[in-house]
């Protein structure tokens, strides 16, 4: 009886144990089941997603980006008549819209009434308005390091002024109102820099967005070039309109740029197809094509074979 008892205890003591890792790693043991769940037991329930962060910087609301995705759930379901993806406020799958320098660049570009499509005409034309604005800036840039120049010995020469007459006992009623005269221009030139500053900083971040841009559809249209520069700082990496990714931390499909609503749902339909487990193919007017070049809202035939044999359907 002692022994059954003393069993019972370290059973009891080992369930506890057990349930209280359990909960303590409940979040990353789901996330791991969802994976799993994912990789063995495919489309067998509809994957719950949410919103995750959202950036209002789009000018989207809640609502009709959680609309856009729905025509995004909407183009692998009705083709296959499954429910594949279905919104729940807790959903595991977290899709998250997030601005960065990315859509900043296709905001200016619009502003710029530039059209960019992607195809070797839009490319020539962006690249057309950068070399430009890159050879304004150079003009410019080399007219504000002038103009800088010439206030700084402008000032030197006032200060040199200032300092002998003060050390002379002051100077007279006439010297005073040279003096002055020459503090107001140093003024005027100060603010004249400043303009020309703002005016090249804005000419940067026009030029910074085209590079988003051309790099963009150099990797889209295959075009061999070296990369395009960005005056300051640059964005790392390889042009991405969105992401997905999965592991024990959790699911999430991460949105950064699109040009309009359509390309807003071909991306989102895109992450959705690797969130449901498919790779790319190569097909550049499929879906699950590695690049967003096209300009379909339907799955090819392509992109339904894989579906449908990832699905068993």
């Amino acid at each position: 009886m002692k022994k059954f008892l003393v069993f019972l205890l370290k059973f009891i003591i080992n369930i506890a144990i057990i349930g209280g890792l359990v909960f303590v790693f409940r979040e990353p043991l789901w996330n791991l089941w969802s994976v799993v769940q994912t990789q063995y037991f495919p489309c067998a329930q509809p994957i719950a997603y949410s919103l995750g962060s959202f950036d209002k910087k789009f000018g989207l609301s809640e609502k009709e980006f959680l609309s856009a995705i729905a025509d995004a759930e909407a183009v692998w379901e009705k083709p296959v008549g499954k429910n594949l993806f279905e919104y729940k406020e807790n959903g595991k799958l977290k899709v998250n819209l997030i601005y960065d320098i990315r859509q900043e660049a296709t905001v200016k570009l619009q502003k710029l009434d530039i059209d960019v499509r992607d195809d070797q005409s839009s490319y020539n034309s962006v690249k057309a308005k950068y070399d430009s604005l890159k050879a304004e800036y150079i003009k410019e840039k080399a007219a504000l390091a002038a103009k800088v120049a010439e206030l700084e010995a402008a000032k030197s020469k006032y200060e040199a002024e200032v300092e002998y007459w003060n050390s002379h006992g002051g100077a007279n009623k006439e010297t005073r109102a040279q003096l002055e005269k020459e503090r107001l221009a140093l003024n005027v030139m100060i603010d004249q820099i400043n303009g020309m500053q703002d005016r090249l900083n804005a000419k940067v971040e026009n030029i910074n967005a085209l590079v988003v841009v051309l790099n963009r559809l150099a990797q889209t249209l295959n075009i061999t070039v070296d990369k395009y520069n960005q005056v300051g700082d640059q964005l790392s990496g390889e042009f991405e309109e969105g992401s997905y990714q999965s592991g024990p931390e959790g699911q999430k499909i991460d949105i950064y740029q699109f040009d309009n609503r359509a390309k807003l749902i071909r991306v989102l339909a895109h992450e959705l197809g690797h969130a449901l487990g498919l790779d790319h193919i190569e097909e550049p007017k499929a879906i699950m094509y590695r690049l967003n070049n096209g300009i379909n809202e339907k799955l090819t035939e392509g992109d339904l074979s894989v579906v449908k044999m990832y699905c068993k359907i």
